[in-house]
């Protein structure tokens, strides 16, 4: 999540229910957002049948008006509580894009202002890019694949399919007879997407569980800014000039695990959304909190001990 402001984010356990499921989430805990409604408006989790959401900035985002329970009788979703609606409500991409397709149950809506657009991931890595555009829902589709049109990544500004196509562009010009292509080096958004799909491209395949780990966290070093003004990521009008990467987040959709990590703690942390909190059990799970910048969890591993003698 990079951000021009200094918010704090919580991680929240939400607990089950019989018509509902549990996930982990991250929300600001901005007064501004209680004022307006929106407390615990979820950027970003993963329930417990791996289904994950994030939330994104996309500047000139406008949302399809309230349904007006008569002439559009769909279930009215407010777009600050799409992960949390998303995440309780829904175990694949397929069922999410089904209930958001024309003729589906459940129609977003919000202040053109709060410029969102979502990405989620099921457990068959399969993803789904949200976006809401001229009053109107766009549903990407992305195996994640590497094939065309399946690049398995989102940031922001311009719209999705731009950037589909600007690696469309990007491939062409590689294929030339004598290419000379610059690495995307910027923080621009689509600089940072064409840096990660140069960047998957060139990945061996993980040898194990920790390797996988390991390569999603370097991907994500790719991409992460260092706090302070730096240059190439300003978003634009109000936006500010000095976002940086608040927190950042990598999901096991299959063991049902999360590792996170903030601009005050760059060691991966883990929570476990089964065993650790047990957000699969109605009667175990229960509400709990945790800065994703907490200063007591620790920052780095000492491990002095583990110097041996050669034999």
């Amino acid at each position: 999540m990079d951000l021009g402001s200094w918010e704090d984010f919580e991680l929240i356990s939400y607990p089950p229910s019989i018509d509902s499921l549990g996930y982990i989430g991250v929300y600001p805990t901005s007064r501004h957002f209680d004022e307006i409604g929106i407390r615990h408006g979820i950027a970003a989790g993963m329930n417990t049948d791996g289904l994950s959401c994030d939330m994104q900035t996309l500047l000139k985002t406008s949302y399809p008006p309230k349904p007006d329970g008569e002439e559009d009788n769909r279930e009215p979703v407010m777009v600050g509580f799409f992960c949390d609606w998303a995440l309780k409500s829904f175990s694949t991409v397929d069922e999410t894009a089904a209930a958001l397709e024309v003729g589906g149950t459940h129609s977003v809506y919000g202040p053109d202002g709060f410029a969102q657009h979502f990405s989620l991931r099921d457990a068959s890595g399969s993803s789904i890019v949200v976006e809401f555009i001229g009053e109107s829902t766009q549903i990407y589709a992305d195996k994640n694949d590497g094939k065309p049109g399946h690049p398995g990544i989102m940031t922001n500004e311009p719209a999705y399919d731009w950037h589909v196509e600007n690696i469309r562009h990007y491939e062409w010009k590689k294929n030339l007879a004598l290419p000379s292509i610059p690495t995307p080096g910027s923080f621009y958004p689509e600089e940072r997407f064409l840096r990660l799909h140069a960047l998957k491209a060139g990945l061996e395949a993980p040898y194990s569980h920790r390797d996988l780990i390991t390569k999603a966290a370097a991907l994500l070093n790719a991409v992460t800014i260092p706090i302070g003004n730096q240059y190439g990521t300003d978003s634009g009008e109000g936006e500010g000039n000095g976002d940086h990467t608040v927190w950042g987040m990598v999901y096991d959709h299959t063991n049902l695990a999360v590792y996170f990590r903030s601009y005050k703690n760059l060691s991966l942390q883990r929570v476990r959304l089964r065993e650790d909190l047990s957000l699969d059990d109605v009667d175990k799970a229960e509400k709990r909190y945790l800065n994703v910048a907490e200063e007591e969890v620790d920052w780095f591993v000492d491990v002095s001990k583990n110097f041996k003698r050669h034999p």
